[in-house]
């Protein structure tokens, strides 16, 4: 067998091995278990469970969407070296993906039987190189009701879609291939989802024989929501305070006192009294109002820094 003979059959081979994850569809009717579908390999519906020795779902459930999807969109991968800073974490669901099972998984959790769960296939898109078009990733899953609280299993998680392969065989995009997707098992653990979770009272991974399922978390949808609005005011409130300590450095110094100039002023009206212009106090206690008033800056600081501006004005 020659080289060409050899890229030919690596060719087939390799297009043999991506079409296994891949069903080739015939003009099927429209499916009754579908809560939400986008395309073909986009879609959030009903299906039985896939294993019956955990015990039935306690559905139908009514849930809110909305604390639904803000507790998903806030789920964060947590970074190797531990550490919780923003930059660090990673959502598990982009924005899109969290809002739409939000809305979905509460409409489909209220009509659901016991004997059902929900699963999904989402995707997000990831920008490359300029002169690249994006990369689009699927993600799959299950969810349902158990124990009053919200099960999210993840089986695919950043699985690249082959649209080189599409393009080649569903020229017309006509909607042919469907993605075989795992979407996550009560009894085996996803092989793409091995990731740690951040932290969050009221969202823990499923224990099973005192093994820690990571590709399972198990939601306290109430708890959570509050345990988040939680830590969002812890962090907004050490983000006041440090910038709050900034200010009465910066507002301690002669140049808070005394604002400077513009590049090219007018004719500067001559300072009154020992200290600064009457135009130099309108301007600062218009930044003092504005600072109060955004909350950087206590009552107290304001007042005593009016006074020391007024000090600084000499006998009126």
């Amino acid at each position: 067998m020659n080289m060409s003979e050899n890229r030919l059959a690596t060719f087939f081979y390799s297009l043999l091995i991506l079409s296994s994850s891949i069903v080739f569809a015939g003009h099927a009717s429209a499916d009754d278990d579908e809560i939400w579908k986008a395309s073909a390999n986009e879609f959030i519906k009903y299906a039985d469970q896939d294993e019956s020795s955990f015990g039935r779902n306690d559905h139908p459930v009514a849930l809110n969407a909305r604390e639904i999807s803000a507790v998903l969109e806030a789920l964060k991968i947590q970074g190797k070296d531990d550490s919780k800073s923003a930059e660090e974490l990673k959502p598990v669901f982009t924005a899109e993906q969290a809002k739409l099972l939000g809305q979905n998984l509460a409409k489909g959790l209220r009509s659901a039987n016991p004997n059902q769960d929900i699963i999904f296939a989402l995707q997000k898109s990831v920008d490359r190189f300029v002169i690249l078009k994006p990369a689009r990733y699927f993600v799959a899953g299950r969810a349902f009701n158990k124990d009053n609280k919200l099960n999210v299993i993840i089986g695919d998680y950043n699985r690249l879609r082959e649209e080189a392969f599409e393009a080649a065989y569903d020229p017309t995009n006509v909607g042919i291939l469907h993605y075989k997707f795992d979407h996550g098992s009560r009894t085996k653990r996803s092989k793409e989802f091995d990731k740690t979770i951040m932290k969050v009272v009221g969202i823990e991974n499923k224990q099973i024989n005192g093994s820690r399922r990571d590709d399972w978390l198990v939601i306290d949808v109430r708890t959570a929501l509050a345990a988040l609005d939680q830590m969002a005011t812890t962090r907004k409130n050490e983000e006041m305070a440090r910038r709050r300590e900034e200010l009465r450095e910066i507002l301690g110094s002669e140049e808070a006192i005394r604002p400077s100039a513009p590049a090219a002023p007018a004719a500067a009206p001559a300072p009154v009294g020992r200290g600064i212009s009457w135009q130099e106090l309108e301007e600062g206690l218009t930044t003092l109002n504005r600072l109060r008033e955004q909350g950087l800056i206590t009552d107290e600081d304001y007042e005593t820094k009016k006074q020391q501006m007024l000090d600084a004005l000499g006998t009126w």
